[in-house]
């Protein structure tokens, strides 16, 4: 993470891990949604709530895989 993140550079990246997970990309949204995480823990600390969001809609992304989603 070179630049502070912003709510919208979170919504952003949010959207776009959303828009992988849509797609059938399980794999992809899970690697943005963690990274969107570690960057969040970054800048604002481990628990901070959008972090922890972020790692939350990971794991959904993995389990979707898992049930058969490409990835």
């Amino acid at each position: 993470m070179s630049q502070p993140l912003t709510p919208a550079e979170i919504k952003r990246r949010t959207d776009a891990a959303v828009e992988a997970e849509q797609a059938g990309d399980h794999r992809q949204a899970a690697q943005l949604y963690d990274q969107l995480g570690k960057d969040i823990q970054a800048q604002s600390g481990r628990f901070d709530s959008r972090a922890l969001d972020a790692f939350e809609a990971m794991s959904r992304a993995i389990s979707n895989s898992a049930r058969g989603g490409q990835g």
